[in-house]
């Protein structure tokens, strides 16, 4: 899948030079020294480093989140898990997301991703608003989990599928557009075969 390029020609080359020096030199913390120059560092996860890109900086009306995928193997390649040991986590969760935010039955459930790195090294979507963890705001997700766990989709975590996906949680949802959304859906993978045949998918059929 081509990368839509929505991202300032700059940015990309910033991003492509921060993806180099993550995987080719394995060097985190020398990346994270450029990108922390510029940008707000939001998270690590055990697969991906996010960080947010001020609307100021970006020359745009709102922030961009980018997610880096980092070279941990984790679960990839053991017993039973979806993907060889070269699939890093981190790289198949930014693919995931690129192909489901390009699936018309959860198009509007998602923060879309609106830029990618040729391989998916790097992902960029719009930034959305953390959610208070209320009773309130886990009703107002039930219909939403409800209508993502009808789709054909499986659920997967560190290279394995599982019955707790992380829509569950209200820390995967934000505020964008006035609306609750899904932001982090690293852990969906589409299994409509005639969805995944439109599409120049960058791995083998997913084994699910």
């Amino acid at each position: 899948m081509e990368p839509s390029e929505s991202v300032d020609d700059s940015f990309r080359r910033l991003f492509d030079k921060a993806a180099r020096i993550i995987h080719d030199e394995e060097d985190f913390e020398k990346a994270h020294e450029t990108l922390d120059e510029h940008f707000n560092h939001l998270e690590n996860g055990q697969s991906r480093a996010v960080y947010q890109v001020p609307s100021s900086v970006a020359g745009v009306d709102d922030s961009l989140v980018v997610k880096f995928a980092l070279p941990e193997i984790g679960n990839s390649g053991a017993e039973d898990a979806l993907y060889p040991v070269e699939y890093t986590e981190g790289w198949m969760s930014n693919w995931h997301e690129v192909i489901l935010s390009h699936f018309d039955p959860l198009e509007h459930l998602l923060v879309p991703v609106i830029d990618h790195h040729e391989d998916a090294l790097w992902t960029v979507m719009p930034y959305a608003e953390t959610l208070p963890n209320s009773q309130e705001i886990t009703s107002e997700l039930t219909p939403l989990t409800e209508e993502i766990e009808a789709a054909e989709v499986e659920f997967v975590s560190h290279g394995e599928t599982t019955g707790q996906p992380e829509i569950y949680q209200v820390k995967a949802w934000g505020w964008y557009n006035a609306e609750c959304r899904l932001r982090d859906y690293g852990g969906i993978v589409v299994s409509d075969e005639e969805f995944l045949e439109q599409l120049p998918y960058p791995l083998s059929e997913p084994q699910i």
